[in-house]
């Protein structure tokens, strides 16, 4: 989401707000039923702070499992209170690894990792690869639809697990598959 969020500032422009906000903070925990994203089971959910820019207020939610022997987590940000025109940058492709590396609401499961590569299945899908010490991680950012010209929402999610080899792109589709947004 840093890497969209930079884009929105440098092409939408700061508030006096934001401008004195540097970071997203993931400190209230909130019941998992409660968030906007389902499918998949969560152990531990956050709502963060909100964040104003020119287009709007941001908020950031952080969802996560964790269990002996993998890691997962979403990162969602939306659009809460919209005072502008021109929504969110999407996330492209080639900034999709930059996106997932920054975000805020997935550093619990990005923090460490190297080796980031960018991947493609059959289908078309870009996902991301990046190890972890003892594992390995796939990640895919997915945008929100566009509404009158503008992206409301982006979603990104990150999966580790122990593993010798790399995870197939399958898992990061099943687990795409799976998350779903509540309107």
């Amino acid at each position: 989401m840093l890497a969209g969020v930079l884009t929105l500032v440098a092409g939408a422009g700061l508030s006096k707000t934001a401008s004195a906000q540097d970071s997203w903070v993931f400190s209230s925990e909130i019941p998992c039923e409660s968030a906007p994203v389902y499918g998949v089971p969560f152990s531990q959910c956050w709502i963060s702070n909100t964040r104003t820019f020119r287009i709007g207020t941001v908020q950031g939610w952080r969802l996560a499992y964790t269990d002996s022997k993998s890691e997962f987590s979403i990162g969602f940000y939306r659009i809460v209170n919209a005072h502008g025109v021109g929504g969110m940058s999407p996330v492209s492709a080639s900034g999709a690894a930059d996106w997932i590396r920054t975000a805020d609401a997935l550093k619990n499961v990005t923090a460490g990792a190297s080796g980031w590569a960018s991947g493609q299945n059959a289908a078309g899908d870009r996902f991301v690869t990046y190890q972890k010490p003892q594992r390995q991680c796939i990640a895919f950012v997915r945008n929100g639809p566009i509404t009158n010209g503008q992206v409301n929402w982006i979603l990104g999610a990150a999966f580790c697990r122990e593993s010798a080899a790399p995870l197939s792109s399958n898992e990061a589709q099943f687990i795409a598959d799976a998350v779903k947004v509540r309107d």
